[in-house]
């Protein structure tokens, strides 16, 4: 009887070990603890962009705008863009050919364009019946020239230390320092800028002279010095004594800017 109550009791115990050991094995392992990642969220930063620094304040309506970069020297020689056209207006004919400087860099056709467009608009030297115009290439009553600043400086005089475009007989020198700056008076309308430099120097080559401002806040005669000012009496300050052909009142008037003959 003992014999069996031992045999008995090791098998109880064979059969517990045996349950504990599959049970283990069977178990799965704990997975590893791994950190998780947080990626912050960065707050909104509170600083405003700096602002633009504020615009350029000119001493004198005189002083070249800032811009972009232009051709401050050339050869001294031109050479023709070529190009006719119909007559414009009814009056006696002024021809007239376009020129570029050697050793510079522009749209010629553009700048040959723009002074086609301007000597042909109505509002130009051709209304009122008194005058008509033609491109022509080659021989000209007038020839119109981009300049580079050095050239026309050299030709125009720097006396009065400002750029300015002027005409030398039948030969019209608009300098390129102006042509892609502008002038302060004219600010940012260019293109009207460029229509007053053609006017006015072609406005020379056909024998018209200097004229101050008329009428106050009325538009400006284009033969009136607007690449120093539009106001007569900044022009007297600003050409200080030296002749430009004109008497030049200082009267207060103040002009808008304008560049046609008959706006």
């Amino acid at each position: 009887m003992k014999v069996h109550l031992a045999l008995a009791a090791v098998g109880l115990t064979a059969i517990l070990l045996t349950t504990t050991q599959l049970a283990g094995e069977t178990s799965p392992a704990a997975a590893p603890t791994t950190p998780s990642t947080v990626t912050p969220v960065e707050a909104p930063s509170s600083q405003a962009p700096p602002p633009p620094p504020p615009p350029r304040v000119y001493a004198s309506s005189s002083d070249l705008p800032d811009g972009p970069e232009f051709p401050v020297s050339g050869a001294g020689t031109f050479h023709e863009v070529p190009g006719n056209g119909p007559v414009v207006g009814t009056g006696p004919l002024r021809t007239y050919a376009v020129e570029i400087e050697n050793g510079i860099t522009v749209d010629e056709q553009a700048f040959s364009a723009f002074v086609d467009a301007t000597l042909g608009d109505p509002r130009g030297w051709t209304a009122r019946g008194a005058r008509s115009v033609r491109r022509v290439s080659g021989a000209a009553s007038v020839r119109v020239r981009l300049t580079s600043q050095q050239t026309a400086r050299d030709v125009c005089g720097y006396e009065i230390p400002v750029d300015v475009s002027c005409r030398d007989g039948n030969l019209v020198f608009l300098s390129a320092a102006r042509w892609i700056r502008g002038a302060v008076a004219f600010l940012p309308d260019l293109n009207t800028y460029r229509t007053y430099m053609v006017n006015h120097e072609v406005g020379h080559a056909f024998g018209q002279g200097h004229q101050p401002c008329g009428v106050a806040g009325g538009p400006a005669p284009v033969m009136m010095q607007q690449t120093f000012s539009v106001s007569n009496d900044e022009i007297v300050r600003i050409t200080n004594g030296v002749s430009q052909g004109a008497f030049i009142p200082q009267d207060g008037k103040v002009c808008a800017p304008n560049g046609w003959p008959y706006p």
